[in-house]
């Protein structure tokens, strides 16, 4: 009994030490401020981030837009064509006034945005996704049977079989149960290994955030990984898959494009549309800085994503995205390293200006506070 206690104290500073710390955040937490967090453990390697679109840069009723700068980091390299082009739509929206709609009413088919980057053996992204309460997952009422691939991660070209993964796939009107897939090789998948089918809490007239992690591999050491979220389930893996081969041999440097909504069948109420689309590559794919709902982030139901700028193993300056939250909201802002590990919340208001470690210190002794401007 008293070396199983020993050995539990060893070990449990040892993995506390691992997990991020934050010790101060300086700058306004408010929506498009830059902000500096401070701390240990954050890791050496960020994310490179090649896009985050809140599509509030378009207008209603547009074409979603390739122009350069046209998201709030970077832009979509191109889109579907015309009629099926997605749109920016006020109808709905998770953050703002505007979302993509892919409206399936036109025809069967993709209505996808994509955006491409450096090759790479690790993507992670993230987004927000609704159907409305009166809405249908294409193909139900059509008589073709549901079918809607949310996203995918493509090796090759758009038109292009090439080593191509969905993050995740419905074939039945919500909520899917057992008919939503996991994140698996959608097409040309000889040699590559398949995901399988998986259960979420998404329903209609509710916005569901999903978070795909894809590590490369043309032998056996890929991976899949998949977590939902919504206003009434925390945060939580839905799937998770190892050991895979999920990448053929001629595209072994990694994937190449991220493309959103996929495909889908015709159906007139097919109305899809999507927000806070967070596209993610490098070593450093999974770190990353978000503020939520909750002091503990396996507890959240509710996280907007900042864009880091630059990285470092005790200080991370982002990029503040403000998601749903309100204007003076308090939350709770975590640093997630490469890994996956999650620091514990560290308190944050929105639109107030926060304040550094020494600052928080001086009115700790003295009960005067300090703002910064």
């Amino acid at each position: 009994m008293i070396l199983r206690l020993v050995l539990f104290l060893i070990v449990l500073p040892s993995l506390s030490i691992a997990a991020p710390s934050i010790t101060g955040v300086s700058g306004t937490v408010s929506n498009g401020e830059s902000i500096t967090v401070s701390g240990t453990g954050f890791g050496a390697t960020g994310p490179t981030v090649v896009l985050f679109d809140d599509f509030e840069k378009g207008t209603n009723g547009n074409i979603i837009s390739t122009s350069a700068d046209s998201a709030q980091v970077g832009e979509w390299d191109s889109v579907e064509a015309s009629p099926d082009h997605p749109k920016y739509s006020n109808a709905f929206a998770h953050s703002g006034s505007l979302a993509m709609l892919s409206d399936q009413a036109s025809s069967d088919g993709g209505h996808w945005s994509a955006v491409s980057f450096t090759a790479s053996t690790r993507v992670f992204v993230s987004f927000w996704v609704y159907l409305g309460s009166s809405d249908e997952v294409p193909g139900t009422g059509e008589g073709w049977g549901a079918n809607w691939k949310l996203g995918d991660v493509n090796a090759g070209e758009l038109a292009s079989p090439s080593s191509q993964y969905t993050t995740c796939a419905t074939g039945s009107d919500l909520p899917p149960g057992g008919a939503f897939q996991s994140p698996g090789a959608w097409y040309g998948s000889s040699g590559l290994t398949d995901g399988g089918y998986c259960d979420t809490t998404w329903v209609k007239g509710r916005w569901h955030r999903f978070d795909a992690y894809f590590i490369g591999s043309t032998g056996t050491s890929g991976a899949d990984y998949l977590w939902e979220m919504n206003s009434a389930t925390a945060y939580n893996n839905i799937w998770s898959q190892t050991g895979m081969t999920n990448l053929q041999s001629a595209d072994s440097a990694g994937w190449k494009i991220f493309r959103l909504h996929s495909y889908a069948r015709q159906d007139s109420n097919g109305q899809c549309y999507y927000d806070d689309v967070y596209v993610a590559t490098g070593s450093g794919a999974l770190a990353r800085v978000e503020i939520c709902n909750n002091a503990t982030y396996s507890s959240a139901t509710n996280c907007a994503i900042a864009t880091p700028t630059s990285w470092g193993a005790t200080s991370v300056t982002a990029t503040v995205r403000q998601g749903s939250f309100g204007a003076s909201d308090n939350a709770y802002l975590f640093v997630i390293d490469s890994t996956g590990a999650a620091s514990s919340g560290y308190a944050v208001t929105f639109g107030a200006g926060e304040e550094t470690p020494v600052a928080r210190k001086l009115n700790n002794v003295t009960g005067v506070r300090v703002t910064l401007h």
